[in-house]
C-alpha cells in the first residue's frame, strides 16, 4: 500500500501536471533522494509518466489506466487459460456417456462389480442418482461431511424430493453435534427427507430404487473401493438389512439436547460400552483414534462414579443420557 511521501507525491502529481523534481523537493520539503524514491514507487505502479514535452517532466497517471496497464497482459493470459480448459472439458466431457454406456454393456452380466477408483465410483452415483425415480437409501459412517461437500448434497437431496422421490438416511449418533450436518437435515427434512442415528453405522450404503446397491468394500480403514450390486436378490438382501436397521434406529436428534450433558460422540462411544463393545471397536465404528475414544471414557466413567464400563453404560442409560 502507499503512504506517507509517495501519496504526498501523487497527490501534487495530480494538481500540477509536468512538474519536476526540483519543483516537487522544494513544494514538499523533502530531499531529492527521498523524492526519487517515491517516484520509483509510483513509477512501478504505472501511476507516473514523463512528460510528453519535456522528459524531465512528469505528469500524473489515472489509478484505473494503470491498472489497466498493470494487469492486461495477465487478464489476457487467463482468459487464454479458461479458454484451453473449457476447450478441454467440452472434448472429454462429451466422452462420459460413451464410456458409461460401454462400461454398462460390458458389466451387463456381471452381479457385483468392484470400482476401485474414487473418482470413476463417485461419476457412477452421480448417473444413478439422476436416473432414480422412487427411493434412495443411504446409510453414512464417520461423524459427518464438510459445509461445501454438505451444500452439494442438499441440492441434489431438494432435487430428489421435489420430484417426488423418497430419501431416506443413517447417520452415526456423533453427527448430531457436526453443524454442518445439523443444517443439512434441518433444510432437508423440512422438505421431506428422513434422518435416523445409530450409534455407530457399520459401513457406507447407497441403494437407488431397487436396482443398484453400492456397498463399500472396506478391505482396511484405507480402503476407497465400492461395490456395485445389481443382482436384484441382493439388492433386495441389503433392502431388508437396511429397513430393519431403520426402526431401531433413533429420529435425528434436531432440537437441543437439554437433559444429556454428553455429545453426540461420548453417546455413540456410551452406547458402545453398554453393548460390550471393546475400546479398539468403538474407535473403529466411530471412526476415531483409540488413545482419544479412552480419553472420552475415562472422563465418563469419573463423571458418571461408575466402577466399570458396563456400568458407566448401564448408568449412563438409567440417567436418560443414551
Amino acid at each position: 500500500m502507499l503512504e506517507g511521501l509517495c501519496l504526498e507525491l501523487y497527490r501534487y502529481a495530480v494538481t500540477h501536471p509536468g512538474w519536476t523534481r526540483q519543483e516537487v523537493s522544494e513544494a514538499l520539503g523533502y530531499t531529492l533522494r527521498d523524492i526519487d524514491a517515491a517516484m520509483e514507487q509510483l513509477t512501478q505502479r504505472k501511476l507516473l509518466s514523463p512528460h510528453a514535452a519535456n522528459p524531465d517532466a512528469f505528469v500524473a497517471i489515472s489509478p484505473d489506466v494503470a491498472l489497466a496497464d498493470l494487469v492486461d497482459a495477465d487478464e489476457r493470459m487467463v482468459q487464454d487459460l479458461k479458454s484451453r480448459i473449457s476447450t478441454k472439458r467440452r472434448e472429454l466431457s462429451g466422452l462420459v456417456p460413451l464410456y458409461l454406456e460401454a462400461r454398462r454393456e460390458v458389466i451387463s452380466s456381471a452381479s457385483v462389480e468392484v470400482l476401485e477408483d474414487p473418482h470413476l465410483i463417485q461419476r457412477v452415483l452421480i448417473e444413478y442418482g439422476r436416473d432414480v425415480s422412487e427411493q434412495v437409501l443411504m446409510a453414512v459412517p464417520g461423524q459427518g461431511a464438510n459445509a461445501d461437500f454438505q451444500e452439494e448434497n442438499v441440492r441434489k437431496d431438494l432435487d430428489l424430493l421435489r420430484q417426488g422421490v423418497t430419501r431416506r438416511n443413517l447417520y452415526d449418533l456423533s453427527t448430531k453435534d457436526h453443524m454442518p450436518t445439523r443444517k443439512a437435515v434441518k433444510v432437508i427434512a423440512a422438505e421431506g427427507g428422513e434422518f435416523r442415528t445409530l450409534p455407530a453405522v457399520p459401513f457406507r450404503m447407497l441403494i437407488f430404487d431397487r436396482k443398484l446397491a453400492v456397498v463399500a468394500r472396506q478391505l482396511s480403514s484405507s480402503d476407497k473401493a465400492a461395490m456395485m450390486i445389481r443382482d436384484p436378490n441382493l439388492v433386495n438382501v441389503f433392502i431388508q438389512v437396511f429397513d430393519f436397521t431403520w426402526e431401531y434406529a433413533e429420529p435425528f436428534p434436531m432440537g437441543e439436547d437439554a437433559v444429556s450433558p454428553l455429545n453426540g460422540t461420548q453417546q455413540a462411544i456410551l452406547a458402545g460400552l453398554a453393548a460390550g463393545y471393546s475400546d479398539e471397536v468403538i474407535a473403529r465404528r466411530l471412526d476415531l483414534n483409540v488413545r482419544t475414544c479412552r480419553r472420552h471414557i475415562a472422563w465418563m466413567l469419573e463423571t458418571l462414579k461408575a466402577d466399570s464400563r458396563f456400568q458407566a453404560g448401564a448408568k449412563a442409560r438409567d440417567a436418560g443420557w443414551i
